[in-house]
């Protein structure tokens, strides 16, 4: 004869106290104690996601560290699904470029903490051994750029402006995944020039165990900043600030920054972007 078929309260009424309890955490979530809530920070990819994690996921620990509470490190492969991700709100602390730093500020009210203790220019690079000495010698040149989107595209377009280079014309600008992607264009040989950032050309060159040759930069402009969307605490902002601004004074902080050849950071005010946001217009 068959048995009969059990109902779900019969089933747990002939269980061990123990693992009924068991049962009921994991069928329930609301029964489980909750995860400690972390915050995410969200780097832009000037360099590889793999060595922006060795650089960057260090850092996320110090964070961690200074406020008790989880910090995760985070990239995208691309400029343009890292803006989307600003653009959804999911970062709470971000390093970002000065051009994406005005448009979340504007937008989602995200604050700024701390940039780096120099200004950012665009440095066109070329290699040792080429006949380009300056900005002029450009014209009908190829200029290798990071993607459209990043701020030294930006700072090279206001700098052929001004020499009166019309792209497409007197001049070819072409993009590519990273700064690092952009440098190697010139090893290969498909690019005469390429737009960079000094950090960039700094990490390019020790990792690649060469020498570039600097021949023009652009303006200069409020460098790339550390920022906090407003959901972050009063409390944890000023305490995430204070332990950025350690890492110029630590052995362990310089350690953290020397990872990405990262300069020493310094506090900054939004108005100081002013500047960016009349060149994005």
């Amino acid at each position: 004869m068959r048995r009969p078929l059990l109902t779900p309260g019969a089933r747990f009424r002939g269980m061990k106290p123990l693992l009924l309890l068991l049962l009921m955490t994991l069928s329930c979530g609301s029964y489980a104690e909750p995860a400690k809530q972390g915050y995410i920070l969200g780097v832009f990819p000037y360099l590889p996601p793999r060595e922006l994690e060795k650089v960057f996921s260090p850092i996320a620990a110090d964070l961690s560290k200074a406020i008790g509470r989880p910090v995760t490190f985070r990239t995208s492969s691309t400029y343009r699904k890292f803006m989307e991700h600003l653009d959804n709100q999911v970062f709470d602390i971000a390093f970002v470029q000065p051009f994406d730093y005005i448009r979340i500020a504007d937008k989602y009210g995200y604050k700024p903490l701390a940039t780096r203790q120099e200004t950012l220019t665009a440095l066109i690079v070329t290699k040792q051994d080429s006949p380009l000495n300056n900005v002029g010698d450009l014209k009908n040149k190829t200029v290798a750029l990071p993607p459209e989107v990043a701020a030294v595209s930006h700072l090279v377009t206001d700098l052929m402006n001004t020499n009166h280079f019309v792209p497409g014309k007197d001049i070819k600008l072409t993009h590519h995944r990273s700064h690092i992607s952009c440098m190697q264009q010139i090893l290969i040989g498909t690019a005469d020039a390429c737009g960079t950032a000094a950090p960039a050309l700094r990490f390019f060159q020790h990792k690649m165990k060469v020498e570039l040759k600097i021949i023009g930069q652009s303006r200069a402009i409020p460098h790339t900043l550390f920022c906090i969307h407003p959901r972050v605490s009063e409390k944890e902002q000023q305490a995430i600030l204070k332990q950025i601004l350690e890492w110029g004074k630590t052995e362990s902080g310089k350690q953290l920054l020397a990872r990405g050849k990262l300069k020493p950071m310094m506090p900054i005010k939004d108005s100081d972007y002013n500047i960016v946001r009349e060149m994005a217009r």
